[in-house]
């Protein structure tokens, strides 16, 4: 027979019965997780590279940096290309190479612009990846048109950034 009694009885249970499963299936909350140990594993072999130098100009418009030759048992990762070109007078480009000038990786150019008391300056700071072997070297290449020159300016920078790490495990 039907009472309301034996409903809300029925209904108690089943909600007793719901919180239940519910206190059981509860995830675990973000501080009971352990975090997952993640390292980097060339990092603690990592040694940084700074290759920086006044560029040598062989021509009057074409000039360069030549970074020391990878050791053995090494590899240079070259994570950016930064120069400073002061007293420019026309708009150059600049290009990474490997060993000599006839092997280029990359180029890219700079304006020329308005340095006020510093004169016309040409500049970048450009991200690259490239990976130079043992026994290889970069090269950072400045060069302009025939009808311009490269200033000798003392002041001016190439420079080659990134770091050398192991290749033997």
């Amino acid at each position: 027979m039907f009472t309301w009694k034996r409903l809300a009885i029925g209904l108690a249970c089943l909600s007793a019965a719901l919180l239940a499963l519910q206190v059981v299936n509860v995830p675990r909350v973000a501080a009971q997780v352990k975090a997952a140990l993640v390292r980097s594993v060339d990092e603690p072999a990592r040694v940084p590279y700074l290759y920086s130098a006044a560029p040598t100009c062989p021509f009057g418009n074409d000039c360069y940096i030549q970074g020391p030759a990878v050791p053995a048992g090494k590899r240079l990762r070259v994570t950016r290309l930064e120069g400073a070109l002061i007293f420019q007078t026309g708009d150059t480009f600049y290009a990474l190479h490997v060993n000599n000038f006839r092997n280029p990786l990359a180029f890219f150019s700079s304006p020329v612009f308005n340095g006020f008391f510093y004169g016309n300056l040409s500049g970048f700071n450009m991200a690259v990846d490239h990976f130079f072997e043992a026994g290889e070297s970069p090269v950072l290449e400045v060069g302009c048109s025939a009808l311009n020159t490269i200033s000798n300016d003392p002041r001016s920078k190439l420079s080659i950034v990134g770091y050398i790490v192991d290749t033997t495990p």
